[in-house]
């Protein structure tokens, strides 16, 4: 049978959600192993349920367009990584057999989950998950370009993503941008940018400033989609793109 058409009462019941981990029973039934996108097709289904901060379909979508017109795609960094959604839809999208992914977690109980639907998505061998705060992580973002690009390299990721704490944008990016993970060329992409915000973020990146060259893809933000009916209907947001100028 197929669990998205029972009634809330008897979802609710058949697959509680109290901790992150409880997502892992309902992936295994819905999604194939080593197939990522059924992967977040169930992701969006149970989300559906219980809506949360997961980067969704359409802003995926958005994403992937960017990340297919990206002059490479072997060296990606994420800072928010939550429970793995954007992480395997990125790494879904490399074409190069050395390409490689560093994702960064606060939450060690997320960073489990999004391990656990990496290997799942047969994905764990391109994507390292470390369990951090963005700040602290500065020194393995370094190391890890290196290890892609070469030791001593003057290049930075060819993608840093930014979904973690928003008031940690601005400050962790100047963090990036000092150790060298970010350089000419980097592409900055950033969630949440016009709601809730990031404060400082958007001026600091503008393309008027003269450090990026930035534009906006609108979207809904994620949380608020299943609720239509709420005052004010649901919040318009965007993900920001940013390269970073010589």
């Amino acid at each position: 049978d197929d669990d998205d058409d029972d009634d809330a009462a008897t979802f609710y019941a058949r697959w509680p959600y109290r901790e992150p981990r409880d997502v892992i029973p309902y992936l295994e039934r819905r999604a194939t192993r080593g197939d990522g996108a059924s992967i977040l097709e169930a992701y969006d289904a149970f989300f559906a349920r219980y809506p949360t901060y997961a980067l969704g379909r359409a802003k995926a979508a958005l994403l992937g367009r960017e990340l297919d017109r990206a002059p490479k795609l072997e060296c990606c960094v994420e800072i928010g990584t939550f429970l793995g959604y954007s992480a395997i839809a990125t790494a879904m999208r490399f074409k190069s057999a050395r390409a490689r992914m560093l994702c960064v977690e606060y939450e060690a109980r997320h960073a489990e989950v999004a391990r656990w639907a990496l290997a799942y998505a047969g994905l764990d061998d391109r994507v390292r998950v470390l369990t951090a705060a963005g700040s602290e992580a500065v020194g393995d973002a370094r190391a890890f370009v290196e290890s892609v690009k070469g030791v001593g390299t003057t290049e930075g990721a060819d993608v840093l993503f930014l979904d973690h704490a928003k008031e940690r944008y601005l400050p962790d990016l100047k963090l990036y941008e000092d150790a060298g993970v970010v350089r000419p060329g980097t592409i900055v992409v950033a969630d949440n940018v016009v709601y809730p915000g990031a404060p400082g973020y958007l001026e600091y990146v503008d393309s008027s400033a003269g450090r990026y060259d930035t534009h906006l893809l609108e979207a809904m933000f994620e949380y608020e989609q299943v609720w239509k009916g709420e005052e004010g209907g649901p919040k318009k947001d965007a993900l920001s793109v940013s390269v970073k100028r010589a």
